[in-house]
């Protein structure tokens, strides 16, 4: 594995804070504290990634994008293919708002390399307890992400801390124990159903509440970590964990999957299950992510139903070498990415919560995602009580304004010609006759300008300088999609060259479309 440093900028998607910097209008006022930040957030995203399975990297792609155990998708599956976005959802006592993050218990304080920065046993003490959901209302949430043209949506029914969002039989931390068993998947299932949304479920088969007594808490190799009481273990001390555990896990994902039959089950880190136990049994055309095939804290292989298409995650892992295979494979991907600069789950440190990133990059990067036939799977942060921020409401409500005519442009659609032939993505309608050319939004001729982090939303893009397309068929119109009037080009050879026009309304790219003669 590259040296940490040195993969820092694409690592740093794989976390949280990545949309922070990717995303924020507020390039020149980024805190000390952010900043300050960036070499726990990387070693965050290691952790997550290896915890996953994906340090695997001998088949030519990096793990995250490789199809274990491929699954085709079946008819009635093939909805995923042309969904193009989807709202994550991560909620549950980590949104308390001086909780902060799950994998502070498994961080050690600096200089105090087997202390943590939170002691297991404070998280669960204290954790739970602040969770109240007590304004939860999903169909406010999928109103408006419906509106904004979400087609899924996945909620973390089971997040690392083993806090379950159903009244499990096969655990004591959850809504069973803290809520009065009040059941907080099924109505977000309703919801999801009544928006006419598939849904699925994250779900993690680790579970540091009750592997408690088999681990050291510490992440990595070092000799010496901490117990769930915060003292000192060494690692050679620590139990094998039991079977009977592993056991509890699989009922607990047989129970969601029995419940509330889901469209996606999104593993993060996976259990010995089968197919006859999982998609065969409970819903045949569920789909399954590549995250299943580790278990047991990352050490252990195991038997698991397969996968059905790929998952890599933070926008700035999206490298077009990697995905030009995905293409060429025809392997079904979606990247997961954060919106709320607070990261997966709710902060309220420094007001992060409250904010998100800036919508305009957002948005160019689901054309480039498009245009690459992927979908992006965009997370959203609830408040501990269920609240969404109202700058969730507010980006949401200009996305759908957005969308009331783009929309064309980035569903049921097939990508062309970017980055090797064009200097914008390029989405086409499914039979290819008809093309949409996704603008820069806006002019800008100092890349710099746009931030430290904005550069791959705009990669292959060349600002500044006109629209240049090759090897283009014979031009029969082109419009600016929003309005219809015609527009005006060079066509020679088979170039086409468009002035770049400037954003429109809400600083949201333009998208121009293309009809042919034939």
């Amino acid at each position: 594995m590259k040296p940490i440093k040195n993969i820092a900028k694409k690592i740093l998607l794989c976390i949280s804070m990545t949309v922070i910097f990717a995303c924020s209008n507020q390039e020149s006022t980024s805190s000390d504290a952010n900043e300050d930040s960036l070499d726990e957030l990387i070693a965050v995203a290691n952790m997550a990634e290896n915890m996953a399975g994906a340090a695997d990297k001998d088949k030519g792609l990096p793990g995250r994008y490789q199809l274990q155990k491929p699954l085709p998708l079946t008819e009635k599956a093939q909805w995923f293919n042309n969904a193009g976005l989807g709202l994550f959802i991560h909620w549950g006592p980590a949104s308390v708002p001086d909780i902060e993050d799950v994998w502070r218990m498994r961080q050690a304080k600096k200089g105090e390399p087997s202390q943590p920065k939170v002691v297991p046993e404070d998280y669960y003490n204290r954790a739970p307890k602040g969770f109240t959901a007590a304004n939860y209302d999903p169909n406010k949430w999928l109103d408006a992400a419906k509106k904004a043209g979400f087609k899924y949506t996945i909620l973390t029914s089971k997040h690392h801390d083993g806090y379950t969002l159903w009244p499990s039989k096969y655990t004591d931390l959850g809504v069973q124990k803290y809520l009065d068993g009040k059941d907080l998947i099924q109505p977000f299932v309703d919801a999801a159903r009544g928006n006419d949304m598939k849904v699925g479920f994250y779900f993690s088969a680790v579970d540091w509440h009750l592997d408690k007594d088999y681990m050291n808490y510490k992440w990595g190799n070092d000799a010496i970590g901490w117990d769930f009481f915060g003292k000192p273990l060494a690692r050679n001390a620590v139990k094998p964990l039991p079977m009977a555990i592993v056991e509890q896990k699989r009922q607990m994902a047989f129970e969601v999957m029995a419940k509330y039959r889901p469209d996606i089950w999104w593993w993060d880190t996976g259990l010995p299950v089968s197919f006859e136990e999982t998609a065969k049994k409970y819903n045949p055309d569920m789909l399954f992510n590549n995250r299943g095939n580790f278990y047991h804290d990352g050490k252990n292989k195991g038997k698991f139903p397969g996968s059905s298409y790929v998952t890599p995650e933070g926008f700035h892992s999206l490298e077009w070498q990697h995905v030009k295979k995905l293409i060429e494979q025809d392997t079904p991907w979606e990247i997961c990415m954060t919106f709320n600069r607070s990261g997966w789950f709710y902060h309220a440190n420094n007001n992060l919560g409250e904010q998100t990133g800036n919508l305009t990059d957002t948005l160019y990067a689901l054309a480039r995602i498009r245009s690459w036939q992927g979908n992006m799977l965009l997370n959203m942060s609830p408040r501990e009580d269920g609240t969404l921020a109202p700058a969730n409401y507010k980006a949401m409500e200009t996305m759908s304004r957005w969308m009331a005519w783009a929309d064309v442009s980035v569903f049921d659609t097939k990508g062309t010609h970017f980055p090797e032939q064009s200097n914008v993505p390029i989405t086409t309608s499914v039979d290819g006759k008809t093309w949409y050319l996704h603008a820069r939004p806006g002019a800008q001729k100092d890349s710099p300008k746009w931030g430290r982090w904005k550069k791959p939303y705009y990669t292959h893009t060349e600002p500044g300088k006109p629209i240049k397309v090759q090897d283009v068929p014979v031009i029969k119109a082109v419009t600016l999609l929003r309005t219809g009037e015609s527009i005006e080009f060079s066509y020679i050879e088979g170039e086409l060259v468009i002035d770049n026009p400037p954003a429109g309304p809400d600083g949201l790219h333009e998208v121009i479309k293309l009809t042919f003669a034939k």
